[in-house]
C-alpha cells in the first residue's frame, strides 16, 4: 500500500510543511500538518500526561509513528521498543534518535510471552485493528506477551461526544450496518500517493468497557481531555 504517512513524516523531518488529506468514506475530508507527531512532552494530551505516569519496566510503543512516546520514555531511561507498518515511520523515528524499532502490525504482535511490562497505543491507536473482533484480538494477544503485573495504557476518541452533523450522520449509517458508530473507514492521500481504504475503530469508555471485559483487561483509571474534547486515555490491567 502506498506510504502516504511515511512521506508525510519525513518531509516534516526535513523540513517542508506537508498537509496530508484523511478522507472517510462517506467523503468527508480532514488534514493533518503533522506537527502533532513531532511534538516533545510539554505539548502531549493532559490525559497522556497522566497515563504516562503508570509505564514501567519494558515498553511497547503500538503504531510508534515518529517516534514522539518512544523518545520520551527513553529520556526517562526506560526500554522501549516501538513498532509501526511504515518502514519510513521506523526511518524517521530512528533519525529522530528512537533505538529499538521494529516492523510490526498492531494486529499481528510476534513477541515472546512476558516480553513486556507497558504497552502504549496513544494517537487513537487503540481501534488500529479496526473493528470490536479486531481490537479483542490485540487485547488478547497483549495479555500473553505482557507480564501479570502489566499495563496498557490507551488513547481514543469517544465518537458520541460530538454534536457535527457529518459526524452524527455517519453514526447512524454504520448503525444502520451493524457497526459501532465509531468505526471509520478512510484513506490517506499526499503528494499523489493515496492509500488503501481501512478501518479505524474509536469507542466510548462504556464500549472500551465491553471489549476489555472479552479479552481479559479491566479500566483502572479513565483520564478524559476535558471540556468538549473527545479524546481520552485509559489504564487497563489484568482481570
Amino acid at each position: 500500500m502506498p506510504d502516504a504517512m511515511g512521506h508525510a513524516y519525513l518531509d516534516y523531518l526535513e523540513g517542508r510543511s506537508p498537509s496530508l488529506t484523511i478522507e472517510r468514506s462517506d467523503g468527508y475530508l480532514d488534514w493533518d500538518n503533522m506537527e502533532s507527531y513531532f511534538c516533545d512532552y510539554s505539548e502531549f494530551p493532559e490525559c497522556e500526561k497522566k497515563a504516562l505516569e503508570y509505564a514501567k519496566g519494558r515498553v511497547l510503543d503500538i503504531g510508534s509513528g515518529a517516534g514522539r512516546v518512544a523518545l520520551y520514555l527513553q529520556k526517562r531511561s526506560m526500554n522501549v521498543t516501538g513498532i509501526d507498518l511504515s518502514e519510513l515511520a521506523l526511518d524517521v523515528a530512528r533519525a529522530r534518535g528512537v533505538k529499538n524499532l521494529v516492523a510490526m502490525s498492531a494486529c499481528s504482535l510476534e513477541f515472546e510471552d512476558n516480553s513486556f511490562d507497558t504497552a502504549i497505543a496513544f494517537g487513537n491507536n487503540f481501534g488500529l485493528c479496526g473493528s470490536p473482533e479486531g481490537v479483542v484480538s490485540m487485547l488478547v494477544r497483549l495479555r500473553s506477551i505482557l507480564t501479570d503485573e502489566g499495563v496498557i495504557l490507551s488513547e481514543t476518541i469517544d465518537p458520541l461526544k460530538t454534536d457535527k452533523e457529518d459526524h452524527l450522520r455517519y453514526h447512524e449509517l454504520n448503525r444502520k450496518q451493524g457497526k459501532p458508530p465509531g468505526q471509520i473507514r478512510l484513506r490517506l492521500k499526499y503528494r499523489g500517493l493515496v492509500t488503501n481504504w481501512w478501518d479505524l475503530l474509536f469507542v466510548t469508555p462504556d464500549e472500551m468497557k465491553i471489549l476489555c471485559d472479552k479479552s481479559g483487561w479491566k479500566i483502572k483509571e479513565i483520564f478524559q481531555e476535558g471540556g468538549k474534547n473527545p479524546v481520552y486515555a485509559a489504564v487497563l490491567v489484568k482481570a
